[in-house]
């Protein structure tokens, strides 16, 4: 699959880190659609796409990273698009998440984020 033919799905209730993650994974010639919670997310999960990858972040409102976990693997159409989680929440319990692919803590280093989407995308 190429970087043209999936997008990248940004989950961040911060407008800024989710402006600058787009910012950066589009100059890598990466599509991208930003959601700014976890309904919002799962919305279009289930209506767009398709999705290489969610970068998803924890704490956010209306939705949080964890309830959109939850979502996202009871939903089969959905369960297996990957997820790579962005948070500030020092070290999240895995176990609580799934199947997750990795995590990056921010301020994300975007080395890091460029080396998790390619992997995926």
């Amino acid at each position: 699959m190429g970087k043209e033919t999936h997008s990248v799905l940004v989950v961040d209730d911060d407008k800024d880190i989710r402006e600058i993650i787009c910012d950066v994974l589009n100059d890598e010639g990466y599509r991208t659609v930003a959601a700014a919670d976890g309904e919002e997310a799962l919305e279009l999960l289930r209506h767009g796409g398709p999705y290489c990858l969610v970068l998803l972040d924890l704490m956010m409102p209306v939705k949080d990273g964890w309830t959109f976990r939850q979502e996202q693997q009871a939903d089969p159409a959905i369960a297996d698009v990957p997820v790579f989680v962005v948070t500030a929440a020092g070290s999240p319990d895995r176990t609580q998440l799934g199947a997750i692919k990795g995590i990056l803590h921010k301020p994300v280093n975007f080395k890091d984020l460029l080396g998790a989407v390619q992997a995926f995308c």
